[in-house]
């Protein structure tokens, strides 16, 4: 089977090593063996590669930039090879410019999630809650002014008798 020369692939993960490339919150999350995923090629200092990102993923720029160099999903390398449910995906995502909100991994979902986006909201509050605290403790009494500070750890001497010359000089 001949491949077709294109900026773009559809496949299925090989191994769970690569990371997705797609907008946040899903990106660099990993792609799991067998996940139905996208391509696109990328040239790093001379070498070309594949920049991998979940099929959920794929922002209605890249279908815009995939309908500019193909006219038909079918053209798109790794199409063939797609089972008949995934195929149906990419022409239903292709006529429509975007991929089917079924479709996005929860990882990408991430902002929407409402615990996760609570524990999110929380971290800040806990820190400013001990600062306040802090600044509480100092406010509340004037016995933080009463306390007495420590002490400078004072500067090693010049001159020190030591077994060994301390100067450089000949």
């Amino acid at each position: 089977m001949a491949e077709k020369p294109s900026g773009y692939r559809l496949e299925y993960a090989t191994s769970a090593r690569a990371k997705c490339k797609g907008p946040a919150p899903c990106k660099g999350t990993t792609i799991q063996k067998g996940e139905f995923r996208v391509g696109t090629l990328v040239d790093f200092r001379g070498n070309t590669s594949f920049a991998y990102r979940h099929w959920g993923c794929t922002t209605p720029k890249i279908f815009e930039n995939m309908k500019k160099s193909f006219e038909d999903p079918s053209e798109l390398d790794g199409y063939d090879d797609l089972k008949p449910e995934d195929q149906a995906k990419v022409k239903e995502s292709w006529q429509q410019g975007h991929v089917a909100e079924g479709d996005i991994p929860a990882s990408a979902k991430k902002d929407d999630g409402a615990a996760e986006g609570e524990e999110e909201e929380e971290k800040p509050k806990k820190k400013a809650k001990k600062t306040a605290a802090k600044k509480a403790d100092e406010s509340e009494g004037e016995s933080a002014a009463e306390k007495p500070k420590k002490a400078r750890a004072s500067k090693a001497k010049v001159g020190l008798n030591l077994p060994y010359p301390t100067s450089c000089a000949n």
